[in-house]
Formats: structure tokens, sequence, C-alpha cells
């Protein structure tokens, strides 16, 4: 009989598995006893959901794991710097009537702070438009030439920018030549003391910040939603409700939009973000987003969307509209209303979706044939003229993930490189290009610490690459790979209990900085193995005490490696594996999914 977790006790090996598949050592953790007892007493779970949580050293963020409520771990959005300011600004352009237009990036997290914003002035019945820059033609940020036609062409004179303008001086200082007011709600790391000229300037990350840390770890879409939550309260004050007469708007009902643009711009899970992606998923299951269900819809999702939906399905869906065609598309969706439209828009950002898929595809063939003959390196650099600016990231993120070190990918325009970078747990690679533009080793960056962006000239190739090999020279001080790190030693009957889907969900969603626990199952077989999609394996696997029930598990992006042959050939001797599971809702009913993370043959 197969024993229930509550009687699981840890076994700890050595840290180190020389022949697994993907090259990485495997590091069991080992979590305090003291604190498993106490997570169990305190919140009244069981050994496995204790065990997961203390396996990850974060005891002090224990209370939004088991109690992720909105109502008790909302920060205080008056923490927000010039947040007075900014409210103050939003209310004198809706009593005057003004229009206001929202400037946001063209990735998924501008796409969602924009349409926070445009629905929260579509509740109060005020006249809003958005404007997405075009990545190709303009550019990230914001720029003097979108602004002076949102000025001639629409009448605008006041705007809020998101997710971008941390570091337009310029700009601003232009825009405020010509009379514009413009409050910036930015997440993106300040260069300096100062900060470009405008109405408010919404960013924990300021120099001068001294609110909570947990709100540096908000991206656009947490920091807006934050900054209405103020306004709301603001506008309870001054009257502005009865003022309208309108009511007040539910801002819990945008809470889908927070924990898409968290989850999509790497976030870490953790703290509050936590919380708004666990309440974020409810509201989303709820459907009540036209534009959403409609893309959820084309997605093939039917089932209760989870974090796996929200950056694998949606979030490509709507960045395609950016990366290969329209970038204004994602927040037209998100925003709209009409049940038409936004099933139009849906099926166009679909085909979009598979058309950067095709490019994505040819392009990362190309990348990963340099990326392995930089093995040896702490991070990858990688470029070529030919590669489609629109995929960079996305590259840049998978091949992250498969050496598991900071990546580069960078094509050229106008003359010189720009690209994208995607970093691991524990290197801020926003802050490492702010250091590497005040260095003069590139002519311009930023982002945060799990993402950035970068140009250079080709003759910065050179100093910048030296660059990068002092900073991260002490990273990975014994291997070029960060280590596999094992949750526990189970089995795949364990796997399979009811009570597991109980714990999966209590402790998930995970996500970056709160990885999917991994789970060894030892001594499997390989029964059957059948490639789909793209590169792509599924097998049929039993466990050595009991070869009669076969467990299928998902193997992603092996096919094209020396793991995809030899599981192809379906080996005769078995293999220790590592597993991470996927949780899945149909007809009511909660199936798990596993997926192969590394093996070896023991």
């Amino acid at each position: 009989m197969t024993p229930p977790f509550s009687s699981f006790a840890l076994r700890v090996h050595k840290n180190t598995v020389p022949f697994s598949h993907t090259g990485r050592d495997w590091h069991f953790l080992s979590a305090c006893e003291r604190h498993v007892a106490y997570l169990k007493g305190r919140y009244q779970v069981n050994d496995l959901a204790a065990r997961l949580v203390a396996n990850r050293s974060i005891m002090e963020e224990a209370e939004e794991i088991f109690s992720p409520f909105l109502r008790t771990h909302l920060p205080d959005p008056s923490h927000l710097p010039d947040l007075l300011k900014a409210v103050e600004h939003l209310e004198e352009v809706i009593r005057e009537k003004r229009p206001l237009a929202v400037w946001g990036d063209y990735d998924v997290d501008g796409a969602c702070a924009s349409a926070l914003i445009v629905k929260y002035c579509n509740a109060l019945n005020h006249p809003v438009i958005s404007y997405i820059p075009n990545r190709f033609q303009e550019g990230y940020g914001p720029n003097i030439n979108g602004f002076q036609m949102l000025q001639n062409t629409h009448q605008i004179h006041d705007l809020i920018v998101v997710d971008c303008g941390s570091t337009s001086f310029e700009v601003m200082a232009a825009a405020r030549e010509q009379k514009m007011r413009v409050t910036i709600i930015d997440h993106h790391q300040v260069p300096g003391i100062d900060h470009p000229e405008c109405v408010a300037f919404i960013n924990p990350k300021r120099l001068n910040y001294t609110g909570p840390e947990s709100l540096k770890t908000l991206c656009a879409g947490g920091l807006v939603f934050l900054f209405l939550v103020g306004a709301n309260r603001y506008f309870r004050k001054t009257g502005m409700f009865s003022f309208l007469n309108t009511s007040e708007p539910d801002l819990f009902s945008l809470l889908d939009l927070v924990a898409l643009s968290t989850v999509c711009d790497m976030m870490p899970l953790r703290g509050i973000n936590r919380v708004f992606v666990k309440q974020g998923l409810k509201v989303l299951g709820q459907r009540k987003n036209v534009g959403l269900t409609q893309l959820l819809d084309v997605s093939g999702i039917r089932e209760e969307p989870n974090a796996i939906h929200l950056g694998y399905a949606l979030g490509p869906r709507i960045n395609a509209g950016g990366r290969v065609g329209n970038s204004t598309l994602g927040v037209q969706l998100i925003a709209t209303d009409s049940v038409t439209k936004a099933l139009e828009i849906a099926q166009e950002l679909n085909a979009l979706n598979q058309e950067r898929q095709h490019i994505e595809r040819a392009t990362e063939q190309l990348a990963l044939a340099q990326a392995l003959k930089q093995q040896q390196q702490h991070y990858l650099f990688l470029w070529d003229s030919s590669w489609h600016e629109g995929v960079l990231g996305i590259i840049a993120g998978h091949l992250k993930e498969i050496f598991g070190k900071p990546t580069f990918v960078l094509s050229e325009k106008n003359g010189m490189l720009k690209g994208s970078s995607r970093s691991v747990s524990g290197i801020d690679i926003g802050r490492l290009i702010h250091q590497a533009c005040e260095e003069g080793v590139l002519v311009t960056g930023g982002g945060h610490p799990m993402a950035g962006g970068l140009t250079l000239r080709f003759d910065q190739i050179s100093p910048f690459r030296t660059f990068l090999d002092k900073s991260f020279k002490n990273c990975y001080p014994e291997k070029n790979l960060s280590p596999m790190k094992v949750d526990m030693v189970v089995t795949l009957a364990q796997l399979n209990q009811p009570n597991f889907l109980d714990v999966w969900e209590k402790v998930g969603p995970f996500g970056a900085d709160y990885p999917s626990p991994i789970f060894m199952v030892k001594r499997v077989y390989v029964q059957h193995a059948t490639a789909f999609g793209h590169n792509h394996l599924r097998l049929k696997v039993c466990a050595e005490e009991d070869p009669s029930i076969l467990y299928s598990v998902v193997c992603f992006r092996i096919t094209d490696k020396p793991a995809g042959p030899f599981l192809l050939s379906l080996p005769k001797d078995p293999i220790d594996v590592l597993l991470t599971i996927q949780i899945s809702r149909k007809w009511g009913k909660r199936f798990p999914n596993f997926v192969l993370e590394d093996f070896r043959c023991p």
C-alpha cells in the first residue's frame, strides 16, 4: 500500500549527479524540521505542504501562501511615491472633462496596465484613449512625435505613461515645453537620483524611495492597480463619485489583468504578487473580461485557467501583436466590451501568434547552434543580423531555461545591435545593463531583475563582453550551470494520490522566484515514446515496483538534443527522472500532468 504524504521523510542525497541529460547537478533540498512542524501547526496543513514551503526558506511569506487574501495583504497605496500628485492630477482631468491618453509599452504588462486605466475611466464615463508605440518604427518608450500626434489629432494634453518612461528625460522635457501634463507609472530601473520632469513619477525603484521593499517587485500592472486603489480612496474623500453621479469602480473585477501582467512580466510569485495571481485567476475563471474570454476560447482552453495558461497561452498571443503585427491589438482586446470585436481581435492575435512561432522556430535553431559553442561561458551572447527583432526576447527566455544561465539575444537594426536579455534567479539583469550603460559599453538599455533590453554599436561588442565576463565571474564559481533543486524523492503512485492535488493547489501557483517543486522518481522504465509538436516527446512510463500501470510524461524541446533519440529508442534499463507537475481540470475533475525536467541513467 502506498504510504500517505503525511508519513514522508525527506531523504537527503549528495548533490552531485554526474551524468544527467541537462548536465546540471541535482541538489536535494533539506527542510528544517522545526519549520515543518511550525507550519503544520500554524496553518493546519499536512507534511507535504509544510515541507514544500519550508524547502524554499520563505517562512516569512507563509501567510501569503496559505492565506492569500487581498483584504489582509494589499499594501497601502500611500507608500507609492508621488501617489497624491498622481491622483490629484487624475481628479483634475476628470472634473474638468479633459480627454486623457494612456501610453503603454508593447508587451503584455504594458497592455494590461493601459487597459486597467482605460477600464477605470470607462467606468467613470470619462473619455480616454490608449496608445501603444510600434516596436519597429518607434521603439521602446515615449517619443515626442507620438505625443505631438496625440496633441494635434486628439487634443490630448494629459497623459499617463505606464510600463516605461523612467529614462525618458528629453521626451518629458519636450512634453513639458508643449504644456503637456504627464504622470509616469513604471517599474523599471531608474538610473540615478534624478527622474524625468513630470506631474508625478510613481516608481518604487526611485533612489529616494523609502516604502516597503515588496512594492519593488510589482510590475506595471500591479503598480497601476495600487494607483487605482489610491484613486478610489481619494475620490471617496473628495466626493468625486457623487460629483460624477456614478458608483465606485469595482477594482477586484480587474485582478485578472493584474495576474496576467504579473506572470507574463516574470515578476516573483511571492508576497503580494502571489496574492494578485491567486485571486486574479479566480476572476479570470469567471470569464467576465470579454476579450480574455475570447482569447481563452481561440486558445482551446475550456478548463479553469491557471498560471501556465497565463504565461504560455494568453501572454504569447497578446505579445504577438507587438512582435509581428499591430502593437495596439492587445490593449484593444483586453479593454473592449464588444463580443464581436473581441472575437475578431482574438482570432487575429491567434493567427499572428502562429506566424510568430514559425519565425521563432527558424531563428531559435540558429541561436541554439551558437549557444552550444558557448557552453563553457557563464552567460550566452548570441546575435545575427538576420534575426527578427520581435522574437529575440522569447528565444532568450527559452535558451536561458535550457542552459540555466543569463542569455542575451540580439539582431542588427540601423547599423547597431539591439536585443533582449533574460536572467536567472539571483542575477539582476536590469541593474547590470544600467551599469554597462554608465560604463559606456552600451548605447542604451534597461529592464528589471529577470529581463532587459539593450542597444550597442558593433565596436562595443568586445568591451561589453569583457564587462559581462567580469560581472559574471563569481556567479557560478564551480559550474557554468545552476543546479536542479529537488524537493524530495517519491514514487509515481504517490504523485497520483488525490490529496497531492489538494496540496498542489494550496501551495501554488508557481512561477518566477517561486519555482514548481521538482520530484525525483527512481528506476522508471520507458515503455512508449511518441514525438509531437516541435521537438516534444510524450512518454508512457512505469515504475519498477508496478509495471502494470503506465503514466504519461511530457518532455518539451528535447527531440533535437541527444536525449531525444535516446528516449525514442525505449532504453531497456531504468532511468531516474526529475518531474514537475501541472494540474488540469476537465469535466469537473483534476488531472496531474507530469513534465520531465531531467533524467540520468543510474
